[in-house]
């Protein structure tokens, strides 16, 4: 019988946040940093503009991922604070083993941002499909804006940083499939593409982080 633990220990909680700080950051220098509360991590910021929550959301669903993959359940608090908290993580020991996100969190450390022009191969429905199931997940909705070289998918949300935990799980869903893809922000729209990258392409590198 396991024993109740009612925090991760420090070593975990370092792996956690070394693997959450892969999220995206939408072309900005990550605007998020991490602090201990009282038996949570503390999300804050110094931004508040579109682009910096939706890299809050991205890492905070990195972090759930982490977390799930690890063994541990999470209570989030989307609350902002004063002093430029955006989101509380309490972790709990009560998940279930066929709940941990253990693909999701091996393709952390795969996933590239890849502005490469796609293969013509379509992308097939079922992985769409599997897409859209990720986004609704995180409460937002995905529509397919264009259907050519790779598939242009446009995100919607009640807010920023639940569109930035939709963009994240859109990301890590694609690279479990195999597929390549990139978050891009234009004209206020928050959109993914998402395609078939060449089998002789070279490999991307990691981003500094």
């Amino acid at each position: 019988m396991r024993t109740s633990v009612r925090t991760p220990d420090a070593g975990t909680v370092e792996e956690v946040l070394k693997l959450a700080a892969r999220a995206p950051s939408f072309g900005i220098v990550p605007p998020w940093r991490w602090r201990n509360g009282n038996e949570c991590l503390e999300l804050v910021t110094t931004r508040t503009d579109q682009t910096a929550l939706l890299a809050c959301g991205a890492v905070l669903h990195h972090v759930r991922v982490a977390l799930s993959a690890m063994g541990w359940d999470c209570h989030v608090l989307r609350t902002p604070g004063p002093d430029g908290q955006v989101a509380s993580v309490h972790p709990r020991w009560e998940l279930d083993a066929f709940s941990c996100e253990v693909a999701s969190a091996a393709a952390i450390s795969l996933r590239r941002a890849d502005p490469r022009p796609y293969s013509a191969d379509d992308v097939p429905d079922s992985a769409l499909t599997w897409l859209l199931h990720a986004a609704h997940a995180e409460n937002c909705e995905m529509e397919l804006v264009a259907r050519r070289n790779g598939a242009l998918l446009r995100l919607l949300g009640h807010d920023w940083l639940s569109v930035g935990e939709a963009v994240s799980a859109v990301l890590l869903a694609s690279t479990v499939w195999g597929l390549a893809s990139q978050a891009l922000l234009h004209e206020g729209e928050v959109l993914v593409r998402v395609g078939w990258q060449s089998p002789n392409a070279e490999p991307l590198p990691q981003s500094a982080r």
